[in-house]
């Protein structure tokens, strides 16, 4: 029940943020992969130029089994400190349950390129060192034509170890608003020793 009730006020807190927002953003991404369905998410609201929200969600479903399936949901609030560096206070549901987060991220962005490095404590069941890198690269050919590389790699370190890691690389092609290629997701538990793999195909719409 209590695990419920945090679902439900984060997806209600998501969906506010849609509703209320004037400088808004929002790309939902699907990946059709081998071993499972993956939907997510980014809803972004800039409430002035150092101040903004954004909710990041993520559901992997694998094919005819539930046992590997995959959830994230979080809610974000950013300040910017400088034109690079923004502070950032967090707090969500993943396996296996709810969590908080504080970090500092660094920006670095131009027409084609943009990177992002935070880095910062997370509390779920204990604190851990988590660090993150996003980096895109949109190379321009052709009449409204762009290619489309994303990485998103993800880690979290605590006491035990090499807790969770994350990594996923999409390359493919841009016309205007829609994204589609190809898909690869890893993900490590406990040291590695559980992994899994989805790969596939991919479509993006950035609204």
């Amino acid at each position: 029940m209590k695990r419920n009730t945090s679902l439900f006020t984060l997806l209600y807190l998501s969906v506010s943020t849609l509703v209320i927002g004037q400088e808004l953003s929002f790309a939902p991404d699907v990946v059709f992969g081998n071993r499972s369905l993956t939907y997510k998410h980014l809803i972004k609201y800039s409430i002035n130029p150092k101040l903004s929200v954004d909710n990041l969600t993520l559901f992997d479903t694998e094919y005819g089994n539930d046992l590997n399936n995959l959830y994230f949901i979080r809610n974000t609030i950013s300040y910017a400190l400088t034109k690079n560096i923004r502070a950032n206070t967090a707090i969500g549901i993943k396996n296996p349950g709810a969590f908080g987060t504080m970090s500092l991220s660094f920006t670095t962005q131009s027409h084609q390129f943009n990177f992002t490095y935070s880095a910062g404590s997370t509390y779920q069941d204990g604190f851990s060192f988590e660090q993150s890198i996003v980096a895109s690269y949109l190379p321009s050919f052709g009449n409204d034509h762009q290619g489309y590389i994303d990485l998103l790699a993800t880690g979290n370190i605590n006491a035990n170890g090499y807790a969770r890691g994350l990594q996923q690389l999409k390359i493919g092609v841009r016309k205007k608003q829609l994204t589609t290629g190809l898909a690869i997701n890893l993900d490590q538990f406990n040291n590695a020793r559980k992994t899994l793999t989805n790969t596939g195909i991919f479509l993006k719409y950035n609204f």
